[in-house]
């Protein structure tokens, strides 16, 4: 999945939710607006998978509605991204290589770290 296609999931679920709200009357248009210009703004066509992952949890900061959207995408960061990382300062560790797990460890609280998406599939029906 490329970040484009991220990025339009999550705008495809937020333009779901937008109008479920509006069609039970539990949300005002201006605050619906406000939501959908804020995706708009923080989540840009041509972003990489970095610029991404840290403007996703800009969107719960001033939109706590759609968090339950954004949270799966944040789940998916730190199971992918922060665990790797966590391994790999505890290996640096055990190495006694100190500064370059220190080094490790502040790009991946920083989330300045590069990321590369690996999809995962499998067979199905048949035999391998």
């Amino acid at each position: 999945m490329s970040p484009d296609d991220i990025r339009q999931e999550i705008e495809l679920k937020v333009v779901t939710f937008l109008k479920e709200k509006a069609t039970e009357g539990t949300m005002t248009e201006e605050r619906s607006q406000q939501i959908a210009q804020r995706v708009l703004d923080t989540l840009e066509p041509g972003m990489n998978l970095e610029e991404l992952y840290k403007k996703i949890p800009l969107l719960d900061d001033t939109c706590p509605e759609i968090s339950f959207i954004i949270i799966p995408y944040l789940r998916q960061y730190e199971d992918r991204i922060a665990q790797a990382g966590h391994e790999a300062v505890s290996n640096l560790i055990k190495q006694g290589q100190y500064e370059t797990a220190t080094h490790v460890a502040q790009k991946v609280v920083n989330q300045d770290v590069k990321l590369v998406w690996e999809g995962k599939g499998s067979a199905r029906g048949g035999s391998i």
